[in-house]
């Protein structure tokens, strides 16, 4: 099984242990208390937006969510893929975290003119999270390999394990996250959402992969390199 292949297969996998869940649990269950990430703290990542394109699927989820306060919904303008995020939500702003040049100048060796290529783009449902994930193009995961093993053997790598302290690095999903849903499962009207448009395909996207420090959702969002 190839790399595109073993992608694909984790995502279904994926959905098909939410719809279990779901299955299991017809009611939201508890609301959490505390949010997915800080609002307004700042983290270090790389990525690009890519809301103009997807206008049409955000406004159709918002359609769904019928208002409901526990759907969190990424704005157009905030909607974006990560290539790899380095750091947790930490900063007040940029003047706070250390060596930002020397991690530019890293960036910059590896990434420099890199656009990642992103296609069969599909809906993926976590119980309380709709992503929009896909598959990448070889030269992206080669770029983004080489990237994350540099920063691993500098003074970076405590900051990139606190951020991905239970998963593989780099993580082996390529997505956005559409919909955060402050409970345990997503609304019964997100949830026909997601199996009305489980298999529609949503194209591509070919983003330049850009260093930046961000909030959650890229409304606030100061680029680095």
């Amino acid at each position: 099984m190839h790399t595109g292949e073993m992608i694909h297969q984790a995502y279904e996998n994926t959905t098909e242990r939410t719809l279990e869940l779901w299955n299991a649990h017809g009611e939201t269950g508890a609301v959490r208390t505390e949010p997915f990430y800080h609002p307004t703290k700042l983290a270090i990542t790389s990525g690009n937006r890519a809301g103009g394109a997807m206008a049409g699927l955000l406004s159709d989820l918002t359609t769904a969510a019928q208002g409901d306060p526990l759907a969190d919904i990424a704005p157009t303008d905030g909607m974006h893929f990560t290539f790899f995020a380095i750091t947790q939500a930490l900063y007040d702003r940029p003047e706070d975290a250390d060596d930002l040049a020397g991690l530019a100048d890293i960036f910059q060796q590896h990434c420099a003119g890199h656009v990642m290529q992103i296609s069969e783009l599909q809906l993926v449902a976590l119980p309380n999270q709709l992503l929009l994930a896909g598959i990448p193009d070889g030269e992206s995961l080669r770029v983004r390999q080489s990237l994350v093993e540099h920063l691993l053997a500098t003074k970076w790598a405590g900051k990139i394990k606190d951020r991905y302290p239970d998963a593989a690095i780099p993580q082996i999903f390529w997505h956005s996250t559409l919909l955060r849903y402050s409970a345990e499962f997503i609304s019964e009207p997100l949830r026909a959402f997601f199996r009305e448009k489980r298999q529609q395909p949503f194209g591509s996207v070919s983003l330049p992969v850009k260093l930046v420090m961000t909030n959650y959702n890229w409304t606030d969002t100061v680029f680095l390199s």
